[in-house]
């Protein structure tokens, strides 16, 4: 899928929302490389999207193949389902987590990892979208752009958790996932954009 073929994708989910959200949904287009991301979601995948906010991540996993269920605390948002990962049931082939564990303290990370392998398929792919803290001066322009989002009230959460990148693959490792790919994705982006890319046990512990 192509930037602007995204663009079109996402004008037509939204054309409909409130101002205030469209301008949003844009920002985050322009600032996040979804289209980099998504590609990691296998056709036809039942994917949960876990804190998914407005889901554009799952219109454009969608546009591919996917079949996404997005979960988000956030009403404003309209997801799919209002509330936490916890309030859907079921096993998935994919799961994605975009741009969220910042928001989340680090000592609550890692019995969200346990959770999150268990609602994966066995060999189930886990797509982690955050920022890589020791790129300073981009990670200085991210959590200005992060503060004001939470000055204008357009995330929840007050926390600002971050993990150098080897670090949180050798988390992801110990929670069993295993073939744990780390990529840079921010190449013309001023945000140090990182995905984490990894695959469920083959069976469940």
């Amino acid at each position: 899928m192509s930037f602007v073929r995204a663009l079109i994708v996402l004008h037509r989910a939204y054309r409909h929302f409130p101002l205030r959200a469209r301008v949003h949904i844009l920002i985050r287009s322009l600032t996040c490389p979804f289209v980099r991301v998504v590609k990691y979601v296998p056709r036809g995948a039942r994917l949960l999207d876990i804190g998914a906010g407005h889901g554009v991540f799952s219109v454009l996993a969608r546009e591919r193949g996917a079949r996404p269920f997005t979960v988000d605390p956030d009403a404003r948002k309209r997801p799919m389902i209002i509330g936490y990962e916890d309030c859907i049931r079921g096993k998935f082939d994919a799961v994605s987590i975009i741009d969220v564990l910042y928001k989340i303290p680090i000592a609550e990370w890692d019995a969200l990892l346990d959770r999150v392998r268990t609602r994966l398929e066995p060999g189930g792919v886990l797509i982690i979208k955050e920022q890589d803290p020791t790129a300073r001066i981009r990670q200085s322009i991210n959590r200005l752009q992060e503060r004001l989002a939470s000055l204008l009230h357009l995330t929840l959460g007050e926390s600002f958790s971050y993990e150098a990148p080897a670090e949180f693959a050798a988390r992801l490792r110990k929670h069993g996932f295993a073939g744990v790919e780390v990529k840079r994705v921010d190449f013309g982006y001023p945000h140090p954009h990182i995905v984490y890319v990894a695959t469920a046990p083959a069976e469940s512990r």
